[in-house]
């Protein structure tokens, strides 16, 4: 199956910020006015154009730039929980630890995650994400929007990954876990 991950477009977190919102809740960030047009004109990139369908992260900014896509390519949408941001706090309702949160993003790297940290390693991410790919087997392309963390976690670079960047990944359908090495550019 061919999946094309494609980033969200850029946010508007001052929405969320002019009310007083932190930590998880800033999830309901929308689109800001360039990032609408970022995803509208990705929308007439060809390599969407085949799609079967488009699947994406629950959180505002993936969900509005996957509406945005779906509405376009006039393809059917799907939302998937598990295409998330990474958590660098796995328990979404504790008290946000500036010091966690440190020493989460220092040693999130290949390698160096502790396995009981309380923060999701590379490979988790890598895992939760390939789950979900799996339940699409069926499908020819598939378009993916999530977030860069994820899409590096997925392709094993550390790269910067823009806004509303396409990019082309080859999932094995006769298995969940995908090798690095199939990652196409």
């Amino acid at each position: 199956m061919k999946v094309f991950f494609v980033r969200h477009g850029e946010t508007d977190y001052e929405v969320v910020a002019a009310r007083g919102v932190r930590g998880w809740a800033t999830s309901f960030a929308p689109l800001s006015s360039i990032g609408r047009l970022q995803i509208d004109t990705i929308a007439r990139d060809y390599r969407l154009q085949e799609a079967d369908a488009i699947v994406c992260s629950s959180y505002a900014r993936a969900l509005e730039s996957a509406a945005l896509l779906s509405r376009t390519l006039n393809k059917p949408l799907y939302v998937e929980y598990d295409l998330h941001e990474w958590l660098p706090q796995k328990d979404p309702l504790g008290e946000i630890d500036g010091e966690l949160l440190r020493r989460a993003g220092d040693e999130f790297l290949p390698g160096r995650a502790d396995g009981d940290a309380p923060w999701e390693s590379i490979e988790e991410v890598r895992e939760r994400v390939l789950r979900v790919l799996a339940r699409y087997r069926g499908f020819g392309d598939l378009v993916v929007v999530t977030h860069a963390v994820v899409i590096q976690c997925v392709l094993g670079t550390q790269r910067a990954i823009e806004h509303a960047e396409i990019i082309p990944f080859e999932f094995d359908e006769a298995a969940s876990e995908v090798p690095r090495s199939r990652v196409r550019a």
